[in-house]
């Protein structure tokens, strides 16, 4: 004998995980992640591959909570997809940041050595104010670095 499956049970939100997004109950696994492979012209079983633990009745579950609330995870998926972009643009920045800061520096750094035991045969005293510098040259760049700062704060995306 089958069993039935209430189909109202098999899509849930949970605050404490994906920020409540609609997920596969019993996963972590998003209704968006699926929508957004299926988007990307996957067929469910080729989505159940992929997620070997999932089964083609939560898959099928997930389509239907996308087509019966496509504007919602469709608005999910451009959010993500524009947070991705605006991280995207603080690693560039960082990157550019970077370069510059690299060219202000003008602290000796383990790279300035031909070999580390070049470095190591340097006096102690003298090794720990290199050292000392770079260590002070870091706190400050994480403490401008507005992204740091976010992760600090735990202004965290929960995927």
């Amino acid at each position: 004998m089958s069993t039935i499956t209430d189909i109202g049970t098999l899509i849930s939100r949970q605050p404490d995980i994906h920020g409540g997004c609609p997920i596969i109950a019993g996963t972590g696994v998003t209704v968006r992640r699926i929508a957004i492979w299926y988007k990307q012209g996957l067929s469910p079983e080729e989505i159940v591959d992929r997620i070997g633990h999932l089964t083609l009745t939560q898959v099928y579950a997930a389509l239907t909570y996308y087509h019966a609330n496509r504007e919602e995870i469709d608005a999910d998926i451009a959010a993500e997809a524009a947070e991705g972009e605006r991280i995207e643009a603080l690693i560039c920045d960082r990157k550019i940041q970077n370069q510059q800061m690299d060219i202000a520096l003008e602290i000796p750094t383990l790279a300035d050595y031909p070999s580390r035991r070049e470095f190591m045969q340097l006096p102690l005293e003298e090794r720990r104010n290199i050292l000392e510098r770079q260590a002070e040259v870091m706190l400050q760049h994480y403490q401008q670095d507005r992204e740091w700062q976010e992760l600090e704060a735990g202004d965290l995306i929960d995927y």
